[in-house]
């Protein structure tokens, strides 16, 4: 059976978030993504981009750690966010 796409955003690194409450480890998966546009909207110091997308590559690390499955998509990987659906209907 399909579980639930759990989607943290880069200002929600936090166990306590509502959006990760009940989640099953067997089925569901957070997806997390390092969108251009979050940190392109106004302008950001490039070490605050750097320490936002280490900051969010770690927490999924965390995740990891505790047995959840992690969808991770870097800046830099292929394919890009434009590409989610293709990416999520071969689950």
């Amino acid at each position: 059976m399909a579980g639930t796409i759990r989607l943290v955003l880069g200002d929600q690194l936090s166990r306590s978030l509502s959006g990760l409450a009940g989640l099953d480890k067997e089925r569901d998966v957070v997806l997390m993504a390092e969108v251009i546009e979050e940190v392109t909207y106004v302008r950001h110091h490039k070490r605050k981009v750097a320490f936002l997308f280490s900051a969010m590559r770690h927490f999924a690390d965390e995740l990891r750690e505790e047995g959840i499955t992690v969808d991770y998509v870097r800046l830099d990987d292929e394919p890009t966010v434009a590409a989610f659906p293709v990416r999520w209907r071969a689950r």
